[in-house]
C-alpha cells in the first residue's frame, strides 16, 4: 500500500461482493449469493454444553442422494443453535431413520422431528409412505414441514440477520456449531434462482439439501416477527359483540 496509496480506495469502489472478499477477507461472498447476510464470524460458534431446559428438535430433508438432518436447541429467548448434523448420501429410508436415532443419546429429549412433506406420500411400489417406514424404524414425533419456499427463505434471512440480545449486543437468531461442517459450507454457496428472483436455486442438490433442512427447521418455530393486536376497546357495553346463541363463539352486533 506504500507504493500505491490509492489501493484501499480502489477496493472500496469495487462491487459489493468483490469488496467484501478483497477488502475485508470475506471469501464466502460472491456475486449471485443468496444469503448475503451470512457471516462466518457471527454465525459459526464453538460447541458448548447445552442447558438441559432448552427445547430440542430435529429438521430432516430426505433423499436417496442425500439425507440432511440437523439437531436444534432453542434457548429461553428463542435463539436457535444447530449443534449436530447428519449429511450422508445413499441411505435408504430405514437406514436413515436408524442412523438419526443412533446419533441421539438416550438421555436426549427431542420434542419433534420436522421432515420433508413428501415423506407422507405413499410409494406406488409398496403402498407405504416414507413416514411409515421411518416410524417403524424408531423415529418418533415426525411431522410434515411447512414447505413454502419464498416465505421460508425470507424467514431464514430474518434468523441470519442480527437483532438486539439480552446482553445489549447484536446477535443472529440462528447460530451453528463449528462441527456442523456441511451446513457451514453450503449456506453461503446457495445461489439465486435464474427464473424466480426471490427464490433460491434448487440445484446443485449437494448444496441445497442442508439449506432445505434448515429452512424446514426455521419454519417450524413460532413466528416471532408478528406483533400481537392490541385488545379492542369498547366505550359502551352495547358495542361489545354478542355471544352466538349457537355456541360458535361471538357474532358482531349489527348496528
Amino acid at each position: 500500500m506504500t507504493n500505491n496509496p490509492e489501493y484501499v480506495e480502489n477496493l472500496e469502489n469495487l462491487p459489493e461482493m468483490r469488496k467484501r472478499a478483497m477488502l475485508y477477507g470475506d471469501w464466502d461472498a460472491f456475486e449471485g449469493q443468496y444469503f448475503s447476510e451470512w457471516n462466518r464470524e457471527i454465525h459459526v460458534i464453538k460447541p458448548f454444553e447445552l442447558p438441559a431446559n432448552w427445547n430440542r428438535f430435529i429438521s430432516l430433508d430426505y433423499g436417496m442422494d442425500m439425507t440432511a438432518a440437523y439437531w436444534w436447541a432453542v434457548d429461553t429467548q428463542g435463539f436457535c443453535y444447530i449443534y449436530r448434523e447428519l449429511h450422508e448420501p445413499g441411505l435408504i429410508l430405514s437406514a436413515a431413520a436408524q442412523k438419526i436415532k443412533s446419533l441421539c443419546p438416550k438421555e436426549e429429549k427431542i420434542d419433534y422431528i420436522v421432515a420433508s412433506p413428501d415423506l407422507w406420500n405413499r410409494r406406488q411400489e409398496t403402498g407405504e409412505s416414507g413416514y411409515e417406514v421411518m416410524t417403524r424404524n424408531g423415529l418418533e414425533r415426525l411431522r410434515p414441514a411447512n414447505d413454502s419456499r419464498i416465505p421460508g427463505w425470507r424467514t431464514m434471512r430474518e434468523y441470519l440477520n442480527p437483532i438486539p440480545d439480552q446482553y445489549g449486543g447484536m446477535t443472529p437468531r440462528l447460530r451453528i456449531f463449528e462441527n456442523c461442517t456441511m451446513a457451514i459450507k453450503n449456506i453461503p454457496l446457495l445461489q439465486y434462482d435464474d427464473k424466480h428472483i426471490e427464490d433460491a436455486a434448487k440445484e446443485p442438490h449437494e448444496i441445497t439439501h442442508a439449506c432445505e433442512s434448515i429452512r424446514y427447521g426455521i419454519m417450524s418455530r413460532p413466528d416471532t416477527t408478528k406483533v400481537p393486536e392490541p385488545p379492542k376497546h369498547y366505550n359502551f357495553s352495547w358495542e361489545r359483540p354478542k355471544a352466538d346463541p349457537g355456541g360458535y363463539g361471538e357474532v358482531s352486533r349489527v348496528i
